[in-house]
């Protein structure tokens, strides 16, 4: 099942990040090659740095097809340190857009999109199929979801 989001802000990001911390093993954030880092981006991909797992060039990843152009897609395990910087990062999932964050947090549960954000296009989307999990993220206070 998908529930499209509307955008978790403050204490329904939070509890919506340690859930998919939670829940998942893997996300991304993306750096579109025709933008420049930003010092604020600068600073993120600083101490994210020590836990990227992988960057590829690519021209798709989920929610998002660019057509001429490539982005680098930074992979990280779902770990503390990273929820921790997450979580301190960005009040709500569409802060994670160019030129303040890195773009497009998702998240992945295996190698399956659980969490997909379009920050610069304001959609989200969550999908699953366990009820355990769609009934924990119901119970998050402020959470919108059609």
């Amino acid at each position: 099942m998908i529930y499209i989001l509307e955008e978790p802000r403050a204490g329904a990001y939070q509890a919506l990040i340690s859930m998919a911390f939670r829940a998942c093993d893997e996300f991304i954030l993306v750096k579109r090659d025709q933008l420049s880092l930003t010092p604020a981006t600068e600073a993120l991909l600083e101490r994210l740095r020590p836990y990227v797992k992988a960057v590829r060039k690519q021209d798709a990843w989920p929610g998002t097809q660019l057509f001429g152009h490539y982005a680098d897609v930074y992979y990280f395990d779902c770990q503390p340190p990273l929820k921790k910087l997450v979580l301190e990062s960005a009040d709500g999932l569409y802060d994670w857009v160019w030129p303040n964050l890195l773009e497009d947090l998702c998240f992945f549960k295996s190698n399956e999109p659980w969490l997909v954000n379009i920050a610069h296009e304001h959609e989200a989307w969550i999908k699953t199929e366990d009820w355990e999990e769609i009934l924990q993220f119901r119970e998050i206070e402020g959470l919108m979801f059609y």
